[in-house]
């Protein structure tokens, strides 16, 4: 399917150096109509600008992940906000708050999380959130301040309680490789469920490829066998989903984003 839009990759990682040029190859032969690389660190969101220079369609976001906020110092909000005000940079991320690994006191990711949180609602950029195994702290952390005007679940881990509560609080949801898992039935659910508005897609590679794919290194151009579980699932026809899907990014990543015709 032409002019899917993979709203989160990592293409800068280090798991495409040795034959970045085949890579994107196969991505082009796929015809995106964007591809959205985020930052996990300043680094790779440096990276990730870089390469949005480089490659039409391609776009970054900056932002320290919560594995990376140990990382932070002093000097890094001026950093950030440097590389933000890039007009390849549409969105600050991505960033939040991970318990499951811990690689970051969770003290520090906390911190972290609201200094870039709140900075996206100063700048009015949207604002790309990972949150595993600690949503309860992130919806009381957000419930007051300045928040973002728009705010997008990535890799949507939550189950349907809490997409019922971010749904309210007016937020979107993406999700990749894990919708295709023969055991992620509440996932299905759950994007069975939501408004057609609130749906992205992703890949989030080099990780979680999508059936048949599945254990193996993931990439922008197998974004489209999620696509097609998506449309399975909603039941809808391929291009009409495919338009739905484009018209939810231009609207959640503008005014900045602009698709390349497929």
């Amino acid at each position: 399917m032409d002019g899917l839009i993979d709203t989160h990759a990592h293409l800068q990682d280090e798991a495409f150096s040795v034959d970045f040029a085949d890579v994107l190859a196969r991505i082009r032969a796929t015809r995106p109509a964007a591809v959205i690389n985020a930052g996990t660190d300043l680094a790779t969101s440096r990276r990730a600008v870089e390469m949005a220079r480089a490659e039409p369609g391609f776009w970054a976001l900056a932002g320290v992940h919560p594995h990376e906020a140990k990382t932070w110092n002093a000097s890094t909000r001026a950093s950030l906000e440097e590389l933000l005000a890039e007009p390849e940079t549409i969105g600050v991320g991505e960033i939040g708050l991970d318990y499951h690994y811990d690689f970051s006191p969770r003290d520090t990711q906390r911190e972290v999380f609201l200094t870039q949180w709140r900075l996206a609602a100063e700048l009015d950029l949207p604002a790309i959130i990972h949150v595993r195994e600690a949503f309860d702290d992130f919806f009381a952390f957000i419930a007051d301040g300045p928040r973002p005007s728009r705010v997008l679940l990535h890799c949507f881990s939550g189950n349907l309680d809490i997409a019922r509560r971010a749904l309210d609080a007016g937020f979107s949801f993406s999700i990749g490789g894990p919708l295709t898992y023969p055991k992620s039935e509440e996932t299905r659910t759950i994007f069975r469920f939501l408004p057609d508005d609130r749906i992205h897609l992703e890949t989030d590679c080099p990780y979680l490829a999508p059936v048949p794919f599945r254990g193996k290194r993931n990439d922008p151009s197998l974004l489209q066998h999620t696509f097609r579980k998506l449309c399975e699932i909603r039941q809808a026809d391929p291009d009409e989903l495919a338009a739905i899907l484009r018209e939810n990014a231009v609207r959640f990543f503008a005014p900045r984003l602009r698709l390349v015709t497929p």
